[in-house]
């Protein structure tokens, strides 16, 4: 697999049943709201009333045709469900259908219902100390925990999806690189089943059955509706999200193979957002670290000198993304550390000189040295930025040229193409019979020139129609976001930038 252009999947057939066509991607739903309305710091999904509201709209829009509802990736945010059953005391016991039961013994009855069964201490001894700390690990009937959760704090999405079934429509999902778990047929099965009783009139084995099982389906890569349309989410090209090679570990066939970035954001930047929940939605990315630095330079020198090793030491368990990642300049930080251990034993002596000496100084002179040495902090930061924008350590602002040299690679074979990923809605047209589309996100984006919600690039979707020689064609030229003000959809603002 090329690091600038993977190997292009042959994508699966999908035939859309002369439906309408909504492509929505990166929803990243988490564990949501606890008891008390309170999101918790990695929740990035705040949009269950507006999703709902939107397919509502959706459905009335076709009226008496169906609809084929696309979600192009990171339907679920897997690496940001952090919590895990005795995360409270286990004494802690909550009402759950009908009963009193404790978490595990919840846990344990939800994964019957999927043919799944342990006993409550077979639960209890599985999660480990470091589980405890940073979340469950990727094993099935773990991530069937994370969506117990995930049901829990998003009850309205769920329940949006239910009534989509229910009217007729269908619901295909894509997985993305935050929801690798996808791959587990028994979470597909236990998303059914959770789908299944929002869609449930009466029977939930008749909605299962008659309602659900025909109508929601799941995809590994990419996907050709009706020989058209081309969809995947687009973590293939961003070498911070690409997996290499198969979705699990040879050695532990029950773990997933998470990429390199998802190690980062679950052993880093999930502790760095229950400080600052936004901070992974800042746009452009590359200035996440010099905001940290420069917001709470104490916090960051400890996250990076505490987390940081630990998310390096468990990544090394898996060398191909050491190696993959680093190898530009693995060589020059090998030749760096003796150049280092040697200067700092140089210098440590005239450091602990002018600490020293700062004591002696006056109120001026103190504030200038401050002063200097805020400057300093920044250089650091910005240089920082630099490099990591050198190894490709964040995602691609935008997918049209990946786009583009796929349409060449495929002799132009789709004649219309959408990817999520960058959370940047855009479109691209190479030639007036081939167009890409972007389907941005429905979570905020924080636009750090105006540290501000950016809404203009959330809540997009790709809305496709019939021509009259019944070929799938878009209702406008442009995206469209759902204006939940409004209550109806308007234009995607796109700008194209250098």
């Amino acid at each position: 697999m090329s690091a600038s252009f993977p190997m292009v999947t042959t994508p699966v057939p999908f035939a859309s049943k002369k439906e309408d066509i909504f492509v929505i991607s990166d929803l990243h739903i988490a564990s949501g709201r606890d008891r008390l309305g309170v999101y918790q710091g990695t929740e990035n999904f705040f949009a269950d009333e507006a999703f709902e509201r939107f397919l509502t709209n959706a459905s009335w829009t076709v009226k008496e045709k169906k609809a084929l509802l696309v979600i192009n990736g990171d339907t679920f945010d897997f690496l940001r469900v952090t919590d895990f059953p005795g995360k409270v005391a286990k004494s802690h016991l909550k009402p759950f259908r009908g009963e009193i039961v404790s978490a595990f013994t919840k846990w344990q009855q939800e994964l019957g219902r999927i043919g799944i069964h342990k006993t409550v201490q077979e639960l209890e001894q599985s999660i480990s100390s470091r589980e405890r700390k940073y979340g469950l690990e990727t094993d099935d009937y773990k991530t069937i925990y994370k969506l117990i959760k995930i049901r829990e704090g998003h009850p309205r999405a769920f329940a949006a999806l239910g009534d989509w079934l229910r009217k007729g429509h269908r619901i295909l999902i894509l997985k993305g690189n935050h929801d690798l778990e996808l791959v587990w047929y028994s979470v597909r099965n236990y998303i059914r089943l959770l789908i299944a009783e929002a869609a449930a009139d009466h029977s939930l084995s008749g909605g299962l059955l008659n309602t659900v099982l025909p109508n929601l389906s799941f995809a590994d890569d990419s996907v050709l509706i009706d020989d058209t349309l081309y969809l995947e989410h687009g973590h293939r090209y961003d070498k911070f999200a690409m997996v290499l090679g198969s979705p699990t570990l040879k050695k532990q066939p029950s773990q997933i193979n998470l990429p390199f970035g998802s190690f980062f954001n679950r052993y880093l930047i999930n502790r760095v957002e229950l400080y600052y929940p936004y901070l992974d939605k800042v746009r452009p990315v590359g200035n996440v670290v010099p905001i940290l630095v420069r917001e709470n330079f104490p916090l960051a020198i400890r996250i990076f000198g505490s987390q940081l090793p630990f998310a390096v030491r468990t990544l090394m368990t898996n060398g191909r993304y050491v190696w993959f990642m680093l190898r530009r300049v693995l060589p020059l930080l090998l030749a760096l550390i003796p150049i280092v251990i040697y200067a700092l034993f140089t210098f440590w002596p005239g450091i602990q000189n002018g600490i020293a000496l700062e004591s002696q100084l006056s109120g001026i002179e103190q504030t200038a040295l401050k002063a200097l040495g805020s400057v300093g902090a920044l250089v650091l930061t910005y240089f920082l930025a630099r490099i990591i924008g050198w190894l490709q350590l964040v995602e691609p602002s935008s997918l049209d040229d990946y786009a583009h040299r796929l349409f060449l690679k495929t002799g132009s074979q789709y004649r219309m193409m959408s990817m999520g990923h960058t959370h940047n809605p855009g479109s691209y047209t190479n030639g007036s019979q081939h167009v890409f589309y972007n389907t941005g996100t429905w979570i905020p984006v924080i636009e750090t020139t105006t540290a501000e919600v950016r809404e203009d690039g959330n809540y997009t979707f790709l809305h496709l129609t019939r021509d009259p020689d019944d070929r799938l064609m878009p209702v406008t030229d442009q995206l469209q976001r759902w204006n939940d003000d409004a209550g109806r959809p308007d234009p995607q603002l796109l700008i194209r930038r250098k």
